[in-house]
């Protein structure tokens, strides 16, 4: 029943990258949301800790701290969640991927044309922008890699088709990731042989 009232005739639903706001009930989630773990987490538990030792010098041990030692306290917990939920506000409205999309799309046309047309150079500038703008895009990773492969930077390729692995959506693209990781490796070998 609830269900059905949220899905109006002609209604659009709510852009999905609003939808990470509803996450500022918590400080650190936002961030872990996005894919900065590490940094939620640091976020979330100082948040925990300065807002449960308010709670319990407040309610529970009144003696242990002074008033305005626990006033203190408050405020800040105040204010590092009104600081946090403002960020997330202005992160969703400036600096989210999806508002990026349009020129995502725009640079991966842009980069396989410059591919096929073999302007190699101008195809990774454009890969190198696409993954600026969002670094967890594993097919962005995925063409850069080959491409730095292909004219020979085995290294710089290696690093990519590492940061592709450490990706969210990697998972769809084990095969391919280790196939070129085996297709590099032979070529290193067959390399050195050469030059031995």
């Amino acid at each position: 029943m609830a269900f059905r009232l949220l899905k109006i005739e002609g209604a659009g639903m709510i852009s999905r990258r609003y939808r990470v706001i509803g996450l500022s009930v918590w400080p650190g989630l936002p961030q872990i949301w996005a894919g900065h773990v590490a940094y939620g987490l640091i976020l979330g538990l100082f948040f925990t800790v300065v807002f449960n030792v308010s709670v319990l010098s407040y309610w529970v041990y009144t003696d242990l701290l002074a008033s305005g030692t626990r006033q203190m306290l408050w405020i800040l917990s105040l204010t590092m969640y009104l600081a946090m939920a403002a960020w997330t506000v202005v992160w969703v409205w400036r600096f989210h991927p999806e508002k990026f999309a349009i020129e995502i799309d725009r640079l991966y046309l842009l980069s396989g044309e410059s591919y096929l047309q073999g302007r190699w150079t101008e195809s990774r500038i454009q890969l190198e922008q696409v993954v600026a703008f969002n670094p967890s895009d594993t097919e962005a990773l995925m063409r850069l890699a080959r491409l730095l492969e292909r004219t020979g930077q085995a290294d710089q390729a290696r690093r990519a088709l590492d940061q592709c692995r450490d990706t969210p959506g990697s998972a769809r693209w084990v095969w391919e990731i280790e196939q070129m990781a085996q297709r590099m490796s032979v070529k290193e070998k067959s390399e050195s042989k050469q030059l031995a």
